[in-house]
């Protein structure tokens, strides 16, 4: 009889959001639980794709991704923050941000190291970490009125912090790093070794007349640090799973050793795609409307749930939107979760699934069509409703 192996990762189970999506799925429930969008992808972008099968590209991309693609990566980091990276040994392809993120923690944290990580956080970073032999050390995100918190991370980090993780725009929190806050940062750890790792899949899509955040556009951070970006959240292609990392060329080196016994390499029909749609007029317009759209369906969200018990602070940047449920229930939020999945038909996350908040809450994911948060805004109500007896 074999004896079970001993886990690396004993305390974990499945994710939540493969949880909820198998739970919606069940129960025939609308999904706005896992992060992706119910939107189709832009048409010249399949077009793309279909040419790309058609053309034969079905072998193995270059492990660092096609460099027509690296170069569009490159560029427009440029056009937008002013870097300079260079497109052979600076920028890399993967299998979506997490692969890469996964890769860059792998590569670069050592056991015994710390790594500040911000919560509540997405799950991948605390596996990771522990995977790598690190310490992972949570600090606070927010102020308990629910602005970012600049001090807590910054008052953690000292000459023996090995790495921290940002995210802005923030999963799950909607939350946007504010002004001032990677200045403060840079100033901190300039005496130390600190790597930073910036997590901005969702990059682009700020709200409300925000200026999108890079550690790219910032000299002394990008000088010591990995930013991450991802193509299937900005161009409604999640099931693509093409991701980039922009790093110092001796950061990306160690990602690569990495990254090239991991995936290797990813997708070379989508990436000869994506090469192709992004610098068309129609490319170029989907990414310049990205923030625009996303902040009507958040407005169309919000709108449909003035006058109930929930409440929420409008996010800051990305499609998810935090409502607070303290004046519907007691605890548990994510007992509430599920049960609102099977009686309520609408499948959500439930905060405590990233850290122990304080209070129940629940994230929404808005990137769907209209009729499809229109009726998640009459479940929601239902719910409401129900509760406020």
């Amino acid at each position: 009889m074999v004896r079970r192996p001993k886990s690396k990762l004993p305390n974990l189970g499945t994710t939540i959001f493969t949880e909820m999506t198998a739970l919606a799925t069940r129960h025939s429930a609308l999904n706005l639980a896992q992060g992706f969008p119910d939107l189709p992808p832009p048409e010249g972008l399949v077009d793309a794709a279909v040419k790309a099968l058609h053309d034969g590209i079905h072998q193995y991309a270059p492990m660092a991704g096609r460099m027509g693609l690296r170069e569009w990566v490159c560029h427009h980091h440029s056009q937008q923050f002013g870097s300079n990276y260079c497109p052979e040994t600076e920028c890399t392809i993967g299998a979506g941000a997490s692969s890469l993120i996964f890769g860059a923690i792998q590569a670069l944290v050592h056991p015994g190291d710390e790594v500040v990580v911000q919560t509540p956080a997405y799950d991948l970073y605390a596996p990771a970490i522990q995977l790598a032999g690190g310490r992972c050390l949570e600090v606070p995100l927010l102020h308990e009125e629910g602005s970012w918190d600049p001090h807590a991370l910054i008052q953690a980090c000292h000459a023996g912090t090995r790495m921290v993780i940002l995210n802005t725009p923030h999963n799950p929190t909607g939350t946007v790093c504010p002004p001032g806050f990677l200045d403060a940062l840079a100033d901190h750890i300039e005496p130390f070794d600190t790597l930073v790792l910036s997590d901005e899949v969702y990059g682009p899509i700020v709200h409300d007349g925000r200026a999108q955040v890079s550690i790219a556009g910032h000299e002394r951070l990008s000088a010591r640090g990995i930013a991450f970006g991802s193509f299937g959240k900005l161009l409604q292609a999640t099931g693509w799973k093409i991701g980039w990392a922009l790093g110092p060329a001796e950061l990306t080196q160690e990602l690569r050793k990495v990254h090239q016994y991991d995936v290797f390499s990813t997708g070379a029909p989508l990436q000869a795609a994506l090469e192709a749609f992004l610098p068309t007029t129609e490319g170029l317009h989907h990414l310049s409307g990205l923030a625009a759209m996303y902040q009507e369906k958040r407005d169309r969200l919000l709108a449909g749930l003035e006058g109930t018990i929930w409440t929420w602070t409008p996010a800051e940047g990305g499609f998810f939107q935090v409502l607070d449920a303290r004046q519907l229930i007691d605890g548990d939020d994510g007992h509430w979760a599920r049960e609102w999945t099977r009686t309520h038909g609408i499948a959500t996350i439930p905060l405590s699934a990233f850290h122990r908040p304080t209070t129940p809450q629940l994230r929404i994911c808005f990137a769907k069509e209209n009729a499809t948060l229109d009726a998640a805004i009459v479940s929601l109500r239902r719910i409401a409703a129900d509760h406020a007896h």
